[in-house]
């Protein structure tokens, strides 16, 4: 079964706002600069820990002209970061010195805020901290407020028993005590479920995420999905080697996209590890295209 939350992707308007976002006041390390492998013109940025683990990678594909998301019926609603506890005034403070507008909830210990493309985030303290080995090292943050990993990913849809047997009955995640909230297994990270109470459709675009990867300790775990997948008659996008790891796509019951990914070989597959995402990186079946792919995106 899957181990836990691998990366979450979604949509933005401007590369350069986001790597700024999100490495310097964040804190992320740009752990790979690449393109959606569907589609080479579209500008592909992975952040982490320092060591891009899976488990702290949030993704952004660049759409220069996309408009705004709107979110109605069967969404990702929003994405919670790990930070070790005692650390939320700190990171109050760091925000609203960055003029970004905090929503804090002093009962849950969060504090919520948005991105520059809308998107959705909250900081949850929990009590733990992160990895010396993967501190990142480039930030003014302090190791003991770093932000550690992914914590929680929310969704509405429109029948959200559906999506909870197919997240617990295929993926194998398992409910905690809380209505709506699943907990992974081997993992402290939580996938919510709640009903979206709308009818309307939703629309991709910036601050919208496109899908969610759960992470597998390897390929013959991801083909037995593959295979459980077909034989339940899962809807089934895609089997793809994306190079630094093997992919399943598969549609849940309300149409969202979930991903199942290996945690390896790992973005160290053409760069060292102390020079992640200090260039533009392709996989190596699309290295013969380099100079195509280069020539139609605009620099970053």
């Amino acid at each position: 079964m899957v181990e836990g939350i691998h990366h979450i992707s979604a949509f933005t308007k401007s590369a350069a706002d986001n790597h700024y976002f999100y490495t310097e006041i964040l804190g992320l390390r740009l752990v790979k600069n690449t393109v959606n492998q569907q589609n080479t013109q579209m500008r592909h940025l992975f952040y982490g820990d320092y060591q891009g683990n899976p488990g702290t990678l949030l993704t952004f594909f660049e759409l220069k002209k996309v408009g705004q998301a709107v979110k109605n019926n069967n969404y990702f609603s929003s994405v919670t970061l790990k930070v070790p506890r005692g650390s939320l005034p700190y990171w109050e403070t760091r925000l609203t010195d960055y003029a970004i507008p905090l929503d804090y909830n002093s009962c849950k210990q969060v504090l919520d805020f948005k991105d520059n493309d809308s998107l959705s985030l909250s900081l949850m303290e929990v009590n733990e901290s992160i990895a010396l080995e993967n501190a990142t090292h480039h930030s003014d943050i302090p190791v003991n407020k770093q932000i550690i990993g992914i914590g929680e990913i929310s969704l509405r849809v429109e029948q959200p028993d559906e999506t909870v047997s197919f997240l617990t009955d295929y993926l194998g995640l398992s409910p905690s005590h809380a209505i709506g909230q699943l907990a992974i297994k081997k993992d402290s990270s939580f996938t919510t479920v709640k009903a979206s109470n709308q009818t309307a459709v939703s629309r991709m675009g910036r601050g919208s995420i496109d899908h969610i990867a759960y992470s597998v300790d390897s390929i013959t775990e991801l083909d037995r999905l593959q295979k459980t997948a077909k034989q339940h008659q899962l809807a089934i996008e895609l089997y793809a080697d994306r190079g630094y790891f093997q992919s399943l796509y598969l549609l849940e019951p309300n149409g969202l996209r979930i991903e199942i990914a290996t945690n390896k070989p790992g973005f160290t597959l053409d760069e060292p590890l102390d020079e992640l995402g200090e260039r533009f990186s392709l996989p190596p079946f699309l290295e013969t295209k380099r100079s195509e792919i280069e020539a139609n995106l605009e620099g970053f």
